[in-house]
């Protein structure tokens, strides 16, 4: 579940996101639409934690009678339920694709073995398992991405977050985006910025196939 109520973003002047609310339900997929510029990532950033609202508050996790977590009161809880695909991911290149999900994996305090086959798994799912033991440095624009997805994943977030997916991936990986769908029981909650619709229509589609099944 997403929770957000009266966020407001202001640099000086410039009012970047204005009072924005909305309550997202658990296990639901949510398209954050507009033209660059209109504050999307902006928005991300104050729910993930990477910068502070000029006001209003974002909650994450919680339904089914469970409270979300504040992000800015209960950073440390909320940020650990959450994945995070930013639209400028960072990694760390002296590491290998299978090194880097076990640091993400660590930061999680994910068992081992559990963890092994999560990174099994997910590089398999990104076509990247020939490359797992290659230093990042030699990845493509589009492997890192991938990889990127990957580590978000690797923890199966409650909240999954995701700013422009489709930046850099090549056309087989952007027409299976159901894999943001492929939740734990538990059940995931997609907020998708982006600003094309034919990318959110792409994710739709692949949530309501999902669903049905």
């Amino acid at each position: 579940m997403i929770e957000i109520s009266g966020l407001t973003k202001r640099f000086g002047s410039l009012v970047a996101v204005n009072n924005l609310s909305l309550t997202i339900p658990r296990g639901e997929f949510f398209g954050f639409l507009g033209p660059n510029g209109a504050g999307k990532t902006t928005t991300i950033k104050m729910m993930v934690g990477l910068l502070r609202p000029t006001s209003g508050y974002v909650r994450l996790g919680g339904g089914d009678g469970r409270p979300g977590y504040d992000v800015e009161t209960d950073p440390i809880r909320a940020k650990r339920i959450i994945g995070y695909i930013p639209d400028s991911p960072y990694l760390y290149e002296k590491l290998s694709g299978n090194e880097f999900l076990e640091f993400i994996g660590g930061l999680y305090e994910i068992p081992r073995k559990l963890l092994e086959q999560r990174a099994e798994h997910y590089l398999r799912l990104f076509n990247l398992t020939e490359y797992a033991d290659n230093l990042i440095e030699s990845y493509s624009h589009g492997m890192r991405q991938k990889l990127v997805m990957a580590a978000a994943l690797v923890h199966e977030p409650e909240v999954l977050i995701v700013d422009e997916p489709m930046i850099g991936l090549d056309p087989r990986s952007a027409s299976r985006q159901d894999h943001l769908r492929r939740r734990p029981p538990r059940g995931t909650t997609l907020f998708l910025s982006t600003h094309s619709l034919d990318v959110a229509e792409v994710v739709r589609a692949s949530a309501s196939s999902c669903a049905a099944t």
